[in-house]
């Protein structure tokens, strides 16, 4: 009884938020989350091509004429596609850097799934209203606040390697916390950019995606191949 009370006591005591011991070395608690973020990326992801509806028609030329309706739905869902795979690729690329976990990490996994998790709808807000800036605007607003989240946890958990590999090379360390800080900042620009341009806060938005893209697969090359 006395060492059921003293393992309940250890468990409530929060003094230690980080994950006991025997999760770690065996990293239960790490796949699970990293289970949880495949599960709503993969879901996020379909959603995307679900807002694009099959069009019917009764001959080849209105046939054609819903497919170019379609063009607006149709790039908003390659531009989307595209940035929540650099969101995951850069979530499973840091996810290789983590040796523990604890409350803050998860909240953090949390709170970034959720804005996610949002990214269909304001893809499909974006699709139907392509040429009006609020929509604009909401899409932008919600890849700014993902990238931020994505820059904090990274700073939590590099922080004196609160939950990271010690002997992960610094210089890895800081081309990730400089890259995860410049991408909300340049959707941040393309988010101010589309009050006075719809097309130029829509090409930032592509542009910081490229930027994403090429950024991480350096890091990841560089910390996966060292020598090649």
């Amino acid at each position: 009884m006395r060492s059921f009370l003293i393992k309940i006591a250890t468990i409530f005591k929060g003094s230690r938020n980080t994950v006991p011991y025997e999760y770690v070395g065996n990293d239960i608690s790490n796949r699970r989350i990293e289970t949880l973020i495949d599960g709503v990326f993969a879901i996020a992801l379909t959603l995307l091509v679900l807002e694009i509806k099959i069009p019917h028609a009764v001959s080849n030329l209105k046939l054609t004429d819903s497919l170019i309706a379609l063009t607006p739905k149709i790039f908003a869902y390659f531009l989307s596609f595209f940035i929540l795979g650099i969101f995951w690729f850069g979530h499973q690329m840091i996810a290789h850097y983590v040796l523990r976990s604890d409350r803050t990490h998860i909240f953090l996994n949390l709170l970034f799934l959720m804005f996610i998790s949002l990214i269909p709808f304001s893809a499909a807000l974006l699709g139907e209203n392509l040429h009006h800036q609020v929509a604009t605007t909401v899409y932008g607003i919600n890849l700014f606040i993902s990238g931020l989240i994505q820059y904090l946890h990274w700073e939590y958990m590099s922080s004196r390697n609160r939950l990271i590999d010690p002997e992960l090379d610094r210089r890895i360390v800081r081309s990730v916390q400089k890259t995860f800080l410049t991408i909300p900042l340049i959707y941040g620009l393309g988010v101010a950019t589309s009050f006075v341009s719809i097309s130029s806060g829509l090409l930032l938005y592509g542009l910081g995606s490229i930027f994403s893209a090429a950024k991480i697969t350096s890091i990841f090359h560089r910390s996966h191949y060292p020598k090649s």
